[in-house]
């Protein structure tokens, strides 16, 4: 995503330490990185490692994408990027939504109401600790885990290498920047703990559901998904700080700044 960092007391050199990947292919990620998991059997598919420390599963193509100095810096690659972020976050949203669903289903009956459409947004009122709730299947948390550890591992991978890259910033930049960075990295990792819950709730050997887990599902899936919805407002934030800083450096040069849409 974006970092800001300084790299020491050199006049005018910061460091704006952005891990550029093309992450608009996240919206494909479920054909790519979960039908082989299916097709493998139960107890390949739920060998995921925990996002932080594992590969994405086999078969996923999500890759950072690879730019010099100046490629990364220019003004509408920089903005391109965190416009299609947006699309990662969608995704990352829309499994946590499933995972809370599966978490959360009833068993029907002739006097309940057929649910005309599944909710694009999910709530801790959606959740009621005295409702009997059908044990999560396990081949649906494999569908959705192998969706969102890709995804998760990518984020997490962006954390750890801010530490070490770098680019040349303005100074208002970098402490414009800094405090978004840091709120982007602390839910990114509470995002990877919450997936890790998930993990460890999953049915094991040949067990097809996971009994008693629900409440750990549902709640680490609401916390996935409210987190992801303050990444975006992050993401946006930044986007507004970068378009007002790159338009107000192309007016004090005399050029023309034209940032992609946010």
């Amino acid at each position: 995503m974006f970092s800001v960092k300084s790299f020491g007391d050199q006049a005018g050199a910061f460091s704006l330490a952005v891990s550029l990947q093309l992450l608009c292919t996240a919206t494909t990620v479920i054909t790519v990185a979960t039908t082989p998991a299916l097709a493998a059997g139960a107890d390949t598919a739920t060998t995921v490692s925990k996002a932080t420390a594992a590969a994405p599963v086999s078969g996923a193509t999500l890759k950072k994408r690879t730019a010099n100095d100046a490629e990364q810096m220019n003004p509408q690659s920089m903005l391109s990027d965190l416009r299609d972020t947006r699309l990662t976050l969608n995704q990352l949203k829309q499994q946590a939504v499933n995972l809370f669903l599966e978490a959360t289903r009833t068993r029907m009956t002739v006097n309940d109401a057929p649910i005309e459409q599944s909710p694009t947004a999910i709530s801790l009122p959606l959740f009621d600790n005295k409702v009997k709730y059908l044990a999560p299947r396990k081949e649906w948390l494999v569908l959705y885990v192998n969706t969102l550890e890709p995804i998760v591992h990518l984020l997490s991978e962006d954390i750890n290498d801010v530490d070490t890259n770098g680019r040349n910033v303005t100074k208002v930049i970098e402490e414009r920047i800094n405090p978004l960075w840091m709120t982007w990295r602390d839910q990114v990792i509470a995002i990877n703990k919450s997936l890790d819950q998930v993990h460890g709730s999953m049915p094991v050997g040949d067990e097809e559901e996971s009994a008693d887990s629900n409440s750990v599902i549902a709640k680490a899936a609401l916390d996935m998904f409210q987190r992801a919805e303050e990444l975006e407002k992050v993401r946006y934030r930044a986007a507004l700080i970068l378009i007002e800083e790159y338009k107000k450096d192309a007016a004090t040069k005399g050029t023309s700044a034209s940032p992609a849409t946010k």
